[in-house]
Order: structure tokens, then C-alpha cells, then sequence
């Protein structure tokens, strides 16, 4: 299952390198970034420390931008399906991630956890024939 992130994965490092970094902040950024694609690409899921959680969250939210604005538009003219579907199952994912990260930190149930675990939704080629079998499915864990 883990190699079905590698384009996920790929997504995450390309926005981390192609995000100018001049700023303290946003390398920090870029750097939760290249580390949660690393996790993600081995097993599907990662790992983000309270402390970390409000700056992966801007820097999901960040990637989510850039698809939608420079990426998407591009395989739409084009006409690629597959691009298509996995780049909006990519913006989905990542704004469902940043939100999840807010709420963590933000919400009385998770206080005193320092770390939390997230587990991505089903790829794209793949939800589509789990979503007819499991309606009810919720991306994370």
C-alpha cells in the first residue's frame, strides 16, 4: 500500500523544493514537508510532534494552494484524467490534513497528547472502488 503514495510523496517534495526559503519559517516548512513524505512513502502514514503541528499544517495548506493555482489548471487544459483525479485527491488531502493538525492541537480531547499519527486516505485509483464498498469511510485514524 505504501507505494501508493509515491506520487503523493513526489508532490510534497517538489512544492519543498520549489518554495523559496529565505524565510526561517517557511524552511521549517519545507522541511516538515520532505520529512512526511518520507513517512509517507514507506508506510502510508506519519508522524507530526504537537510543537510541529500548527507550521505542517500552513505548509499543507501551502501545497494545496499550489496545485490548485499553478498545477491543476495545466492537466485540465490537457485533458489527463489521472493527473486530474490525483490532483485534487492531493489538494483534498492536504487541506483535510492541515485542518485535522488545527483541530489536534486546538481541541480538549487531544490535550496532553505530544504527538499524533496520521494515517492518509485510500489513493485515488483505488477510493473510488472502496467508497462503493465502504460509504462510511473516514480518512483518519
Amino acid at each position: 500500500m505504501s507505494s501508493d503514495y509515491g506520487f503523493y510523496a513526489g508532490i510534497l517534495r517538489f512544492v519543498a523544493k520549489k518554495t523559496e526559503t529565505d524565510d526561517r519559517e517557511i524552511k521549517v516548512m519545507m522541511g516538515h514537508l520532505s520529512g512526511i513524505a518520507t513517512a509517507i512513502e514507506q508506510s502510508g502514514r506519519f508522524v507530526v510532534e504537537r510543537a510541529n503541528c500548527e507550521s505542517a499544517a500552513r505548509a499543507f495548506a501551502g501545497v494545496a494552494k499550489f496545485l490548485q493555482e499553478r498545477i491543476l489548471p495545466e492537466a485540465l487544459a490537457a485533458g489527463n484524467e489521472g493527473a486530474v483525479n490525483q490532483l485534487k485527491w492531493a489538494i483534498e488531502t492536504s487541506l483535510a490534513l492541515g485542518s485535522e493538525l488545527v483541530k489536534r492541537i486546538a481541541l480538549e480531547e487531544y490535550e496532553g497528547q505530544e504527538k499524533f499519527t496520521f494515517d492518509l486516505p485510500l489513493p485515488p485509483r483505488r477510493a473510488d472502488h472502496a467508497l462503493k464498498m465502504l460509504p462510511d469511510r473516514t480518512p483518519f485514524t
